[in-house]
């Protein structure tokens, strides 16, 4: 009974469990696809990112954006023998991005492009601490550009991540003159010299759904659309429900690649 006791007062939460999903399809209209992603659930790392600048430079800036936040990540665990606070990995997550930025945009400039062109990514995703036993539940969303983090909870879609395109701040500041084009964004990885993540720290609840996506997604299903689906195929599996995005937005004209990470921690 002591024994009992005692091991009662030492014990641990068992770490955050994930089930996750990802696919990445080229769509209708493209020829290649530019998109990647990972899922790391040992590590709690999901990324989508979206890459800009046509062969052997989009699917590049991707994939080198990925493997560089991947890279800091684990090199900030393997070295850190306490807990990883939130202002500590909001500074590593964007050190990873800044590197990534410098790495793509050093390619650009010996390319003799000048600022603001070039190859370049979008990324968005998010990391929960799975690797600290005793961590708080929280997931730490960052995005670049208009890729998407959503949350699905209690069947409804809400949006995490914000837009850094001309629209979303032709909306956000009162809609004058002509909507731009939705697909021009002011932030991405290795078009510009600096560039800054967005970041938040999201509390994590049972049943919690999380979608990261490409604007191959969102650009061709409305957020209604969306959540119908994600309603439609909640008690199935998640590379079901992922497929059913993907048929989608491939259904309604596939003009984008498009691609789809399905995260569902267990807390």
């Amino acid at each position: 009974m002591l024994k009992q006791f005692f091991d009662k007062l030492t014990h641990k939460p068992d770490p955050v469990r994930m089930y996750s999903a990802g696919i990445s399809d080229v769509g209708r209209r493209r020829k290649l696809n530019e998109d990647n992603f990972l899922i790391d659930e040992k590590l709690g790392l999901f990324i989508v990112a979206d890459g800009m600048g046509g062969h052997d430079a989009g699917e590049v800036a991707s994939k080198l954006a990925i493997e560089t936040i991947f890279n800091h990540i684990k090199k900030m665990l393997n070295e850190q023998q306490d807990e990883a606070s939130p202002t500590r990995f909001s500074s590593v997550l964007q050190d990873a991005i800044e590197e990534a930025n410098n790495q793509t945009h050093c390619y650009n400039i010996a390319k003799g492009l000048t600022e603001g062109r070039g190859m370049g990514t979008t990324v968005t995703g998010f990391w929960i601490d799975a690797y600290h036993k005793n961590a708080k539940k929280q997931l730490h969303a960052f995005n670049v550009g208009d890729s998407r983090t959503y949350r699905f909870a209690d069947n409804k879609l809400e949006q995490l991540s914000t837009d850094h395109s001309h629209y979303q701040l032709w909306l956000d500041t009162g809609r004058e003159g002509k909507a731009p084009k939705h697909n021009i964004i002011y932030k991405a990885i290795g078009p510009w010299k600096r560039i800054a993540a967005e970041q938040q720290i999201i509390e994590l609840h049972k049943r919690d759904l999380f979608l990261l996506c490409s604007d191959g997604l969102c650009d061709m299903l409305s957020d209604t659309e969306i959540e119908t689906i994600l309603k439609e195929n909640r008690s199935r599996p998640l590379n079901t429900a992922a497929q059913a995005l993907i048929d989608a937005a491939n259904n309604a004209g596939g003009k984008d690649n498009v691609t789809v990470v399905l995260v569902k921690p267990e807390i």
